[in-house]
C-alpha cells in the first residue's frame, strides 16, 4: 500500500489495479472486537474462532453467488486444542465439518485413536481438505493474544487453502487483507489470478471506498478497468 503525497505524486508512478476477476470483500473492524475484550486469561479461545470463520462464512456466499465452488468454514476443537479450515466443493452443515476434520486429524495420527469424540454422520461427499493448527502448547488465551492469532491465522491458514481449491480445479482466489491505520481485517476474493502483494491491498481500500467506509483520504489509487469491480 503506498502512501500519495502532493509532491511525491509527481516522481512516482501511481499503483494501478489491472485484475477484473474481484468479486468482493469480507472483513471486521477490529474496533467492534473491543466489545468482547476480556480481562482474565482463559484456558479455550473465544473470539478468534468465531471471527474467522464469520469472514469464511461469508466468503463462501459471494464464492456461491459468482458459480464459484468453494465452501469453507472454521472448526475449533477446544478439548484437542485444534483449529482447521475444512474445505469442500459442496455447502455442508457444521456438525459435518467437525466429524470430517476429527476423522481428518485421526487419519493423520494427530488425534488418539482412543479418544471417545462425539460424532455426527457425514453426507457430504465434497469435502477436499483440512489445514489446521495445533495449539497444544498455549496454556491461556488472552485477548491481546487472540487478536495476534486472528492476524496470523488470516495469513497463515488461507494460502494453503487456496492451494488446495486450486489443486482441486476450483478458481478461488482469496488473499487476507490488512489495513492497521483502519483498524480492518480481512479478505478479497476474485475468480481470476492476481498479484497479491500489489493487488489485494488496492482492491480493498477500493472496496471501502465504494462504500463510505475508508478514513484515509491521502490514499490516491486509480483504477484502469473498462467495468466497474463493484
Amino acid at each position: 500500500m503506498a502512501r500519495m503525497t502532493k509532491h511525491s505524486r509527481k516522481k512516482t508512478s501511481s499503483p494501478t489495479l489491472s485484475n477484473t476477476g474481484f468479486i468482493g470483500a469480507t472483513f471486521t473492524d477490529l474496533d467492534d472486537l473491543t466489545k468482547y475484550e476480556y480481562y482474565f486469561s482463559r484456558k479455550k479461545l473465544q473470539i478468534t474462532h468465531h471471527v474467522l470463520d464469520g469472514l469464511l462464512q461469508g466468503s463462501s456466499i459471494l464464492f456461491s453467488q459468482h458459480g464459484i465452488p468453494a465452501h469453507i468454514s472454521c472448526i475449533y476443537l477446544p478439548k484437542q486444542k485444534k483449529i482447521g479450515l475444512v474445505l469442500s466443493k459442496k455447502p455442508f452443515r457444521r456438525k459435518e465439518g467437525k466429524s470430517y476434520f476429527i476423522n481428518y486429524l485421526r487419519e493423520v495420527g494427530h488425534l488418539n485413536e482412543d479418544e471417545k469424540i462425539k460424532e455426527h454422520e457425514i453426507f457430504n461427499t465434497g469435502f477436499i481438505g483440512v489445514i489446521f493448527a495445533d495449539l497444544s502448547k498455549v496454556e491461556r488465551f488472552t485477548f491481546q493474544f487472540e487478536l495476534e492469532l486472528l492476524s496470523q491465522f488470516l495469513k497463515g491458514l488461507i494460502i494453503p487453502a487456496k492451494e488446495l481449491f486450486l489443486r482441486h480445479n476450483i478458481q478461488a482466489y482469496i488473499s487476507s487483507v490488512e489495513l492497521t491505520n483502519e483498524g480492518k481485517i480481512g479478505f478479497v476474493l476474485s475468480k481470476k489470478p492476481y498479484d497479491e502483494r500489489k493487488e489485494a491491498d488496492l482492491y480493498f481500500i477500493e472496496y471501502l471506498k465504494e462504500r463510505g467506509l475508508y478514513e484515509d483520504e491521502e490514499e490516491f489509487i486509480p483504477i484502469h478497468s473498462e467495468k466497474t469491480l463493484f
